[in-house]
């Protein structure tokens, strides 16, 4: 008798994420999927005990990909989706809590909707407050300046303001937006074979949204599911908000608007744009630095 074909391949790419790779094992693994399941875990080259403890743990449930490098986000997680089998794919960052059934509930939602190519559950912090990036939209130039300027903040209603993160949408009602979170992201197989995987260039930062704007283009749905509830607590995310992670993230944005945007613009208006880039990242890192940050 053949085996039943896999419903949902979830890919979690782990670097040096301690013990939080066994943690959020645990929370998929609590889950009594009904159909079948795997569990793919490419490892970044760590060099701390993530991955022994989680092999440790749960290796009979897991496939660990040792990559030998680690050339960011997108590269390891693509090793991942490579190497998967199922309907749909989910990459799962390892500093998350999956709670009971909303795995479930995504795959559900996306069944019942056939252009549904990306979709995302609503994320919150580990004190219960809602994760803003959990729904978004794809981020412009004047969305920077709103936001860099705190005009967002002071208009959270304002479709023109609060553009980039949809404030103005009620976070515990499901909606159809221009993206959904990064550290849980579900996509169909068959979107994937239109569109293509993440883009490599990218280190780390702007691919989810290099993605969901490909497949927006592409005229498939992307969606926030309220119904599906995980946490993301940040601490694996923190590392990279050090010097580094500051010059890939503007590098990254500067990537993003070259790919997507730069044609719309004069190139005297995309200098002043690149230089308001270089600009932020100076600034945040002298401030970090200065805050101990490193």
């Amino acid at each position: 008798m053949n085996e039943p074909s896999v419903k949902l391949s979830v890919v979690v790419l782990n670097h040096n994420s301690g013990t939080m790779l066994v943690d959020c094992l645990d929370s998929l693994f609590a889950e009594p999927f009904p159909w079948p399941v795997e569990v793919i875990v490419p490892d970044n080259q760590s060099t701390d005990e993530s991955l022994g403890l989680a092999e440790k743990k749960w290796g009979d449930r897991i496939e660990v990909l040792r990559n030998g490098a680690n050339k960011g986000f997108a590269w390891g997680n693509n090793i991942g989706i490579h190497r998967s089998s199922g309907e749909y794919v989910c990459l799962l960052n390892p500093d998350t809590i999956v709670h009971p059934g909303a795995f479930e509930e995504v795959v559900r939602f996306m069944d019942e909707r056939p252009r549904a190519g990306f979709a995302g559950p609503k994320v919150l912090n580990k004190d219960g407050t809602f994760q803003l990036s959990a729904k978004r939209s794809i981020p412009t130039p004047m969305d920077a300046v709103y936001r860099a300027a705190g005009i967002s903040k002071l208009f959270p209603d304002s479709k023109r303001f609060a553009r980039y993160n949809v404030t103005y949408l009620d976070p515990d009602a499901t909606h159809q937006v221009d993206a959904c979170t990064g550290c849980c992201m579900f996509a169909r197989r068959a979107m994937l074979d239109e569109i293509g995987l993440l883009d490599e260039g990218y280190f780390i930062y702007c691919e989810d949204v290099d993605w969901f704007l490909r497949a927006k283009r592409a005229e498939w749905e992307v969606w926030y599911v309220a119904s599906a509830v995980i946490e993301h607590h940040h601490a694996y995310s923190a590392r990279f908000r050090r010097a580094q992670a500051v010059r890939d993230f503007h590098n990254s944005m500067i990537r993003f608007h070259k790919k997507h945007f730069a044609s719309e613009y004069s190139a005297p208006v995309n200098l002043l744009i690149y230089a308001g880039v270089r600009m932020r990242m100076v600034m945040m890192i002298a401030y970090r630095t200065l805050a101990g940050w490193g």
